[in-house]
């Protein structure tokens, strides 16, 4: 659950807004960092939103004051912005956080999952990101956060949705292995209990997942217009030629 003493999202805004670069605002910083884990993915009844602001001026405040940095809060900012992908949080956030801390588990697989994100290598991806509940170094939150099915279906769902805009038939032999499901029926399942998926998916059907067209996985004829009369440019190439006979 969350600690009592964890601010509010509104407290949070306060903080930014007058204390962005005061050391004294890090225990909140972290606080609330807790929180948003504890909200989001472990249905805590807590009532943090998601902050990119807040966790980006955490890891600042680490980068100007390294006496008080903690690489268990470090993972878990990491761990939040990854499951916002496919924004580009986590690459926002990663330039303000020292290498050394980066190279340390479990921030090191928290990278690595990143970049196999980035590649769309989403099979290798699962077989990163799955262990990372038996690591030794991880904090016992962001392992729960890891293993919890909001936090799965979160990124099942934006793979998914990134998928949509490549393909607009695909084969389930692609598209399970993506999103670390076994049987068709599983998917079925995930797409029909999910609104939002309902308007990404169109029908599965034998050995393929069918997308919604959209502009981005239907090919789209060229159209050529015609800006430019003929008349208009055997005006032009008329009157350069009489210029170069004056």
């Amino acid at each position: 659950m969350a600690a009592a003493s964890a601010p509010s999202h509104e407290e949070i805004l306060a903080l930014l807004e007058d204390s962005a670069y005061n050391p004294a605002i890090v225990n909140q910083l972290e606080a609330y960092a807790k929180s948003q884990v504890e909200t989001l993915y472990l249905s805590s009844g807590g009532k943090a939103s998601y902050s990119f602001d807040a966790n980006r001026t955490l890891a600042k405040l680490y980068q100007f004051f390294p006496h008080l940095a903690d690489s268990s809060n470090y993972a878990l900012i990491l761990l939040l912005a990854l499951l916002e992908f496919p924004s580009t949080d986590f690459s926002a956030l990663s330039y303000l956080i020292p290498e050394r801390a980066q190279e340390i588990e479990p921030s090191v697989t928290l990278v690595r999952c990143s970049d196999l994100l980035e590649q769309c290598q989403f099979a290798e991806f699962w077989s990163t990101f799955r262990p990372l509940v038996l690591s030794a170094e991880a904090p016992e939150l962001l392992k729960s956060a890891v293993a919890s099915p909001s936090a799965v279906d979160k990124l099942r769902r934006s793979i998914l949705s990134l998928l949509a805009l490549t393909y607009r038939t695909a084969p389930i032999s692609v598209v399970l292995p993506a999103l670390d499901m076994r049987e068709t029926s599983e998917l079925s399942k995930f797409v029909s209990d999910d609104p939002v998926l309902k308007g990404v998916v169109e029908k599965l059907e034998g050995d393929s997942v069918t997308f919604v067209a959209s502009a981005s996985n239907t090919k789209r004829d060229k159209v050529f217009k015609e800006g430019v009369s003929f008349a208009s440019v055997s005006s032009v190439i008329n009157k350069g030629a009489t210029l170069r006979e004056q």
